[in-house]
C-alpha cells in the first residue's frame, strides 16, 4: 500500500513542473559537430594496362577535302598478306579495331576509279590510337595502272 502513494506522489510532481519552452539558437550551425575526414592525400590512380593492340582509324576524302561514301580501305598485313577491308559510311569515316603492334601493315583507299597512296604503319610505332587521312584521287590510280604495265 505504501508504494502506489509514492508512485501517485512522483506523478504528481512530474505534473506540476511548469513546462519551459526550447530556447532557439541563433546561429544553429555553430554548435553543430563538423566531422572532417578528408586525409589530405591524392586519390589512388589505377595503373593502366598497357594496351596490347591498337586502334587504326581515320577518313577517306577526295581531292576537295570532302569525305567519300562507299570508298573500300583496304589494311594488308605485309607479312602474310592478309587483308581486312572497310566500306567508309557518309562521313567517309573507317576504323579497324586490334591491330597488332608487332606487324607492319600498309593501308589505302579506293573509289571507283580513284586511288590513295599507300600508307604504312611500322611495328616501331607504340601508337595506340592511330589516325590516318587517306585522299583518293583519280591521278593515284593512272599512275598505278602505268606501273602494272
Amino acid at each position: 500500500m505504501s508504494k502506489i502513494p509514492l508512485f501517485v506522489l512522483c506523478a504528481a510532481a512530474l505534473l506540476a513542473v511548469p513546462a519551459r519552452p526550447q530556447a532557439s539558437d541563433p546561429n544553429p550551425d555553430a554548435n553543430a559537430s563538423s566531422v572532417f575526414l578528408d586525409n589530405h592525400r591524392p586519390l589512388v590512380q589505377k595503373k593502366e594496362k598497357a594496351p596490347t593492340a591498337r586502334t587504326v582509324s581515320g577518313k577517306v576524302v577526295d581531292e576537295n577535302g570532302q569525305p567519300v561514301k562507299g570508298a573500300i580501305v583496304t589494311l594488308t598485313n605485309t607479312k602474310t598478306h592478309d587483308q581486312r577491308e572497310f566500306i567508309t559510311k557518309t562521313d567517309g569515316a573507317y576504323r579497324f579495331e586490334d591491330v597488332s603492334f608487332t606487324i607492319d601493315y600498309e593501308l589505302n583507299a579506293r573509289h571507283n576509279d580513284a586511288l590513295s597512296d599507300t600508307r604504312k604503319l611500322s611495328q616501331y610505332d607504340r601508337s595506340a590510337k592511330v589516325v590516318r587521312i587517306l585522299q583518293v584521287s583519280p591521278k593515284h590510280a593512272a599512275s598505278e595502272t602505268a606501273k602494272a604495265r
